[in-house]
């Protein structure tokens, strides 16, 4: 009978045309108002992490009566529409200086505390979400008030045990296999879990699906197969055991945890993370976490009914606590709450923060410009160091070829000097005439 395996080519959820609905901007309308999500991009196939946090709260405030669109960097130089109720920021560097003075605005903070507590601007804000307590305390001394804990969460509907729907509408569970994967990406800085999967060596090879991953390093105890598509995740945590985790230094600081933590639990998968600071509050505190190769194969050996008993207990914590619907009722009375505070306000944005909208998008532009111009350098430079390589090569076989005839002609020389030595010897004329003799006497005979 043949094992299931992690599928090469995993299908997409029928749920992707529905989050590219939202994506374009076709349920910007509601009865409650609209609020606006300030993004990466529009795009999910950049597979940007901001967007789908986004989209999958928007999905879920829709069901609220909200209408949801998306206000992508692209257009961030320009004014914010009139009609956006909320404008929900969801990276740092948006400054709200071009958002209507009648429109609530809200910071979400998901990752990066520590440049967010630093903005300037951060009061500007009329509430401010973060994703841990710890988070909370250090954007609560920056802005002088509380601030709500607002984790991300997951789509139950797009990550779920059954492909297609729940097993109430007819879903049918994936075979599971007991192979681990991980969908870590690799963006060009080097992640800490790259040096552990260097090192591990587990009974079968760990599945890295990964972006960029014909930069990243192969391993003996690794697969390396390129990034799946958001809208594919669910099928290849369905078919997973384990779902190595990996939280970067800045989001590891403040116990911020990614939304990998949340999808592969609601597939019935087992997380195993670099991070326990956060763990606790989310009531996830039994994930198990490793530091290094060993630990992370000590958990990987886990007996197989210890490992599916401990993923569904976690995922009926994820399933009761942490879905975007849960996420959208506990918001629900801070949009409220700051939709009412906005109302009262009159007049336009403070022209200083208006002023430094437009220049922060001016240098977003210019560094924009930078980057451009340093990777078409980038590329000059690759193309003439193969350029150099190549003529070295050629280079090499000259002066091989060179010295293959310098040779020639020496040994050419040598032989010529050899051969006019022998034929001026006492030896060569006593034989040249004895055979002149012979060849006489041959003539007679």
């Amino acid at each position: 009978m043949t094992q299931p395996s992690i599928p090469l080519s995993p299908a997409s959820s029928p749920l992707a045309d529905e989050y590219a609905a939202l994506a374009r901007g076709e349920h910007a309308v509601g009865p409650r108002g609209t609020v606006r999500f300030a993004v990466s991009t529009y795009d999910p196939a950049e597979g940007k992490g901001d967007l789908f946090v986004a989209l999958g709260l928007a999905r879920a405030l829709r069901a609220e009566g909200w209408g949801v669109d998306l206000w992508p960097i692209p257009r961030w130089a320009d004014d914010v529409p009139a009609d956006t109720t909320v404008l929900v920021s969801m990276i740092e560097s948006f400054v709200p200086g071009l958002v209507p003075s009648g429109t609530a605005t809200v910071a979400w903070v998901r990752n990066w505390t520590a440049q967010w507590a630093s903005l300037p601007y951060l009061a500007e804000y009329d509430a401010v979400w973060a994703s841990s307590s710890i988070a909370a305390e250090e954007l609560a001394g920056a802005v002088g008030h509380p601030v709500e804990v607002v984790p991300i969460g997951v789509d139950l509907d797009l990550f779920t045990t059954e492909p297609g729907g729940t097993t109430e509408t007819g879903g049918t569970p994936t075979p599971r296999s007991d192979r681990t994967v991980t969908t870590v990406n690799f963006w060009g800085a080097r992640r800490g879990v790259q040096d552990v999967l260097q090192q591990v060596a587990p009974v079968e090879p760990i599945v890295w699906f990964a972006a960029n991953v014909d930069h990243v390093d192969a391993a003996p105890g690794v697969e390396l197969r390129p990034a799946v598509s958001y809208f594919a995740l669910p099928e290849v945590y369905r078919a997973a055991a384990f779902v190595v985790d990996d939280v970067i230094a800045p989001a590891a600081e403040f116990g911020t945890l990614n939304s990998r933590l949340y999808e592969s639990l609601a597939c019935g998968a087992l997380p195993v993370t670099t991070c326990a600071l956060g763990l606790d509050e989310l009531g996830l505190a039994d994930v198990p976490v490793f530091t290094d190769a060993p630990s992370l194969e000590r958990v990987l050996a886990m007996p197989t009914a210890e490992r599916d008993a401990l993923a569904e207990r976690l995922r009926a914590v994820v399933v009761d606590r942490h879905s975007y619907a849960a996420r959208a009722a506990q918001v629900s009375p801070s949009l409220d709450a700051v939709v009412a505070r906005a109302a009262t306000r009159s007049g336009p944005r403070d022209p200083l923060l208006r002023w430094a909208a437009l220049q922060r998008e001016v240098l977003r532009e210019v560094e924009r410009e930078r980057d451009l111009h340093r990777s078409g350098v980038e590329d000059i430079n690759r193309r003439l160091i193969v350029s150099e390589e190549a003529v070295a090569v050629l280079d090499r076989a000259r002066r091989t070829a060179e010295q293959g005839q310098h040779d020639a002609r020496v040994e050419r020389d040598a032989l010529a000097v050899r051969y006019d030595a022998l034929t001026h010897s006492a030896e060569f004329r006593v034989l040249d005439r004895l055979g002149g003799v012979a060849r006489a006497l041959r003539r007679r005979s």
